[in-house]
């Protein structure tokens, strides 16, 4: 049980630097969410409780690295976590499908304010949604690339070391 505390600590420092990195130095419009990608993760590998508290504790770190209101990405973050919560996705094909759909309901969600409606024409939101929900698809297929072979080793170390 420590050992899986300890890998996802591991995996939020990972998570947290990569955010905070393509926050801060990135020159773009639109910056891939690293936590959104990971929380999506976690649900699918049977992490639900840790990843609902992930996504709050996440939310609030983006919210003070992107000088956002403070709560608002948590709120979102819950609400796509536990709406992911009822999907059964294995295979890498149904992950990168739901990364794609649920990147763009965070970001249509961002672009909502309750009294004006959303921010930007409907041209615009369309175009930047799609372009951000394909970069947190790449994103998305690296990272859980990456997390399934450094699995894969583990196991294979951890059969080697019992032998």
């Amino acid at each position: 049980m420590n050992r899986k505390f300890i890998l996802l600590g591991e995996q939020f420092l990972v998570i947290t630097g990569l955010q905070i990195v393509a926050l801060n130095y990135l020159k773009s419009a639109v910056v891939p969410s690293f936590f959104l990608i990971w929380l999506l993760i976690l649900v699918w590998e049977e992490n639900i409780e840790i990843s609902l508290f992930m996504a709050f504790l996440t939310g609030i770190i983006y919210d003070v690295s992107s000088k956002g209101i403070y709560g608002i990405t948590s709120i979102i973050f819950l609400i796509i976590v536990y709406i992911n919560c009822f999907l059964k996705v294995q295979d890498s094909t149904g992950r990168i499908a739901g990364i794609f759909i649920f990147s763009i309901m965070y970001f249509l969600m961002t672009l909502f304010k309750y009294p004006e409606g959303f921010l930007w024409n409907t041209r615009t939101i369309i175009r930047y949604s799609l372009l951000f929900a394909f970069y947190n698809s790449v994103a998305g297929f690296f990272i859980d690339t990456g997390m399934r072979r450094l699995r894969s080793k583990w196991k294979m170390r951890r059969q080697y070391l019992l032998i």
